[in-house]
């Protein structure tokens, strides 16, 4: 209960010195499209504790961006404490054209990277990462529609010197935000689904050391991926043949209605 009171205190305070002025960002622009048509639209970094890049610029592959990050970390050394804040908003779209609609199902988030808990100290020495994930659905089928926020998704993990010590260890999260689920428990109905959405992510890395302890933890790769959904668009002459089709079954069922009923 100390270190948590602790952790609290710590991050307060830090906050409470962030300033307006240390805000920066960063404008990646578009990516894409990646297969099956997605497209990854104004990606922006930024930070409200350091300086930019954190993240640094993002490489399209099959469907997702892959970051390489590089400075994003925090390290307390002696009794200090550092928090690091990064933030990236970026829309996604999906591919909308006759041939097909391409819905977003899904989108995931991986990270990884290292820590260091050592010298001397009790379980307050500690290092953390945390992520969290909001989208917002502005658009379903190819129609827009007014925004939908749906429910946020986050993880974290936590180390400390008495349970973890030890340099360079690995680290690693994960989440993942199920837009269909969402959407359907709205008793929203779609084809494809989700074709235009905006994402926002935060991510937080905190090391709080005490007078003879080091914490640090660094960010090394960071991915999104997104899963589509693609449903083929009928073409006209097979969509008028569907028509007709359905006529047809909806005739000969009422025929055979009227030839039971006259038996």
């Amino acid at each position: 209960m100390k270190s948590i009171r602790l952790l609290g205190l710590v991050a307060a305070s830090l906050y409470l010195c962030t300033t307006i002025g240390n805000a920066a960002s960063i404008a990646y622009g578009d990516f894409g499209p990646v297969s099956p048509g997605v497209r990854f639209r104004s990606v922006i970094e930024s930070s409200v504790t350091d300086p930019v890049p954190l993240y640094g610029p993002p490489t399209p592959y099959s469907v997702g961006l892959d970051f390489n990050p590089l400075g994003f970390g925090a390290v307390g050394l002696g009794g200090s404490s550092d928090i690091t804040d990064g933030q990236l908003n970026f829309g996604v779209e999906g591919g909308v054209s006759s041939a097909q609609l391409v819905g977003i199902s899904s989108i995931r988030l991986f990270e990884s990277g290292d820590f260091t808990l050592a010298g001397l100290g009790t379980a307050a020495t500690q290092d953390f990462a945390g992520a969290i994930m909001r989208i917002t659905v502005t658009q379903i089928d190819g129609v827009n529609v007014a925004p939908i926020a749906l429910s946020p998704a986050n993880a974290s993990v936590g180390f400390n010197l008495i349970a973890n010590p030890g340099i360079v260890q690995p680290w690693s999260l994960g989440l993942s935000l199920d837009i269909n689920s969402q959407l359907t428990a709205m008793g929203l109905q779609f084809t494809a689904g989700a074709t235009k959405l905006e994402v926002v992510i935060d991510n937080q890395l905190i090391a709080l050391s005490e007078t003879d302890s080091v914490a640090a933890i660094l960010k090394k790769d960071f991915r999104i991926d997104v899963t589509p959904d693609i449903v083929p668009v009928p073409e006209p002459a097979s969509a008028a043949l569907l028509g007709i089709g359905g006529v047809m079954m909806a005739i000969a069922g009422w025929l055979n209605r009227r030839g039971g009923l006259r038996a």
